[in-house]
């Protein structure tokens, strides 16, 4: 017998069942075997439960699983030593670590339990790397997605080659190991605090015009190249170490596809305006800061004359000083609505009618740089720089072949023809050398050729 039921049995031994029919006892039995499917009479362990104890954080970030994950890294000698909080936000603390060749990390730990910044979904939105959704069962499925999308970024960042920023290594969970912006073990100050920081050294100040013109050249790569908007751009998120401005914080980073990227990236433009500002550097108007960033006929940031149109916009700047209207009109141009492109423009053809008539002025089109569209709506601007090129182009070879020419005929006997032969009795170096110059002159004239199929569109027009 079950020691578990001779309870049940016990109790009823002086029953006599002898004067019941067979079915009513079939019935009795049937009774008493679906009471025993029901009851589980075996000893089972009680269910651990789960209080505050478990979500319990230390620094507001490092709870129960987070630790876990530190201890396996330093198990796996990812790392050997962790110190302490070097930064404090509202989403994340980070904490200064070194490897076992003695070199400095930071590792970002992002908080689960207590979580300040409850605004993450607007910057999820319209994401296309997040287009399938995201769990928010959890606060941790909510917060690894997140870790995840800064180190998306980071590595989109760090692979254009043309903006400082930190190098991610790797993710785990809410962990997010990456390098150290730093110099001996001393995380770099932000750029609010540089100009006050007495451990930086005051025989060099520094050059706010420069650091002005590395972070407007820095937004416009990070819209042109990466595809991105930081959508938190300020001073708070800007360091400075070896006379640059890094980029941080970049998991709030949206895409230039997002809803709402236009208007992220004007605030960004507008925080950088008015610190700069502050440090008596005469910055662009936002207007022109914005259409710089957005323009998509302008040369690509890693085309050297990019600088060359930037260095232009801010001598400009230089000389019209920093000025109160300039102040009032930024503040105007912060809150106007721009369409993102032509088919989001209902009154197109109107503001075009207008424009030609003299009824509307071309500073009133805030679209048209979004759009690539010449001020006047008149055509694409693509297309003012290819005829630009064109005749450049043309001009240069019609100059060569007229020096050619003239050179032949100087040079060349009459009523003979010049040959490209080698001359006679060269020797095999200066032959080598010969062909290695006429190959790079032949890649010189590849790098600016343009298309016969474009060279022939426009000599139909």
């Amino acid at each position: 017998m079950d020691p578990h039921t001779d309870f049940l049995t016990d109790k009823y031994d002086d029953l006599d069942l002898s004067d019941w029919d067979e079915e009513k006892l079939n019935a009795t039995k049937l009774y008493m075997q679906k009471f025993q499917n029901k009851v589980d009479f075996s000893m089972k362990s009680e269910r651990k439960l789960k209080d505050k104890s478990d979500r319990a954080t230390t620094d507001h970030a490092l709870d129960r699983r987070s630790r876990a994950i530190l201890f396996k890294m330093m198990n796996q000698e990812v790392f050997t030593e962790i110190n302490g909080c070097i930064s404090t936000g509202k989403e994340a603390n980070v904490y200064h670590v070194l490897d076992k060749h003695n070199s400095d990390l930071a590792v970002k730990v992002y908080m689960t339990s207590i979580m300040p910044f409850k605004s993450r979904d607007k910057y999820v939105r319209g994401d296309f790397r997040m287009r399938h959704g995201y769990s928010k069962a959890t606060s941790w499925k909510l917060v690894s997605k997140w870790a995840e999308k800064e180190y998306r970024n980071l590595i989109r960042i760090k692979q254009s080659g043309l903006i400082s920023c930190p190098t991610p290594l790797r993710l785990k969970g809410v962990v997010l190991l990456m390098t150290l912006i730093g110099k001996d073990g001393i995380p770099a100050p932000k750029l609010k605090d540089a100009c006050n920081d007495p451990e930086l050294d005051q025989e060099t100040p520094l050059d706010w015009p420069a650091l002005y013109a590395q972070v407007v050249n820095d937004v416009r790569t990070l819209y042109q190249k990466c595809r991105l908007i930081h959508a938190d751009l300020s001073e708070y998120n800007l360091l400075y170490l070896n006379g640059k401005a890094w980029i941080i914080d970049v998991s709030q980073a949206v895409e230039h596809e997002s809803p709402q990227a236009l208007e992220y990236l004007r605030t960004d433009c507008y925080n950088v305006n008015t610190f700069f500002r502050k440090q008596g550097v005469p910055t662009l108007t936002l207007r022109e800061f914005f259409e710089w960033v957005v323009n998509p006929s302008l040369p690509s940031p890693d085309d050297p004359s990019s600088r060359v149109y930037l260095n232009n916009l801010l001598a400009n700047a230089e000389a019209r000083g920093i000025d109160e209207t300039v102040t009032i009109e930024d503040d105007a141009f912060r809150f106007v609505h721009i369409p993102r492109n032509l088919s989001a423009v209902y009154p197109f053809v109107r503001d075009f009618l207008k424009i030609q008539q003299g009824k509307l002025n071309p500073d009133q089109i805030y679209y048209a740089a979004v759009s690539g569209m010449k001020p006047d709506l008149s055509g694409a601007q693509s297309e003012d720089i290819l005829e630009s090129r064109i005749q450049e182009q043309s001009s240069n070879t019609s100059d060569s072949e007229t020096s050619e020419s003239s050179s032949e005929y100087s040079h060349s006997p009459p009523n003979k023809k010049s040959t490209s032969a080698r001359p006679r009795g060269e020797s095999p170096e200066s032959r080598k050398l010969r062909k290695k110059a006429v190959k790079e002159h032949q890649a010189k004239k590849r790098r600016t050729k343009i298309p016969k199929h474009v060279k022939r569109r426009h000599l139909k027009k």
